[in-house]
């Protein structure tokens, strides 16, 4: 994954008010925690990040002065309405400890057409174990080989040199299989949603702005 680099100042004055006047300046207020280090309280260009978060970058370099730092954009809030990123926390890494992460996966292919029958994505994540500088920007799964009543596990996901599956390989992640009817429905049968699977919570996700103070 493409690291980065942000420029950040230091931010002393904390509290709604001063967050308030940041946003309004065209900044950005953030956190920067880990490494059992105190947190550190910046700000950055708002339209810089929301740019480069909007294209996928989700690992940064933050510049303050001679310093540098590698982290992990961990979380965003954004405002009541989910229009505008109102705050940001990052998680600092060392280049040569692995992390955890959540990768997205990207599905590609399609099963031969059988009627009746559709691809249940199960998940569109999983958990990956690598150093910071090999996160993948994504994983690929073949899914145009599944006969009906088949499934992919995440034990069969290929994976980048140096990078471990965390979640269990049995965890399922995509099914083709019947799609069940009403009548079916009403006989008592478990009936799977049409869509495209329960979504896991991902840091795209938009939240609303809870209060934090910057």
């Amino acid at each position: 994954m493409k690291i980065v680099a942000l420029t950040v100042e230091q931010r002393d004055a904390l509290g709604s008010a001063n967050a308030r006047r940041l946003r309004r300046a065209g900044r950005l207020p953030v956190n920067l925690y880990g490494m059992g280090r105190p947190t550190a309280n910046f700000s950055l260009d708002a339209h810089t990040f929301a740019r480069d978060f909007e294209r996928g970058s989700r690992m940064f370099e933050l510049k303050v002065g001679d310093q540098t730092q590698i982290c992990l954009l961990k979380d965003v809030q954004y405002d009541a309405l989910g229009d505008h990123i109102q705050h940001a926390d990052f998680w600092r890494v060392d280049d040569n400890t692995s992390v955890t992460v959540n990768v997205a996966l990207q599905f590609v292919g399609k099963p031969e057409q059988v009627s009746g029958a559709i691809v249940d994505y199960v998940t569109r994540e999983v958990r990956v174990s690598c150093l910071p500088r090999g996160i993948p920007h994504h994983l690929e799964v073949e899914v145009g080989g599944l006969q009906v009543g088949e499934h992919i596990d995440a034990g069969a996901i290929p994976m980048p040199e140096g990078a471990t599956l965390v979640d269990s390989p049995d965890t399922t992640i995509a099914t083709f299989h019947y799609k069940h009817t009403p009548e079916a429905e009403s006989e008592g049968e478990t009936v799977d949603g049409d869509d495209d699977g329960a979504e896991p919570e991902v840091i795209t996700e938009r939240k609303p702005d809870e209060g934090s103070d910057g």
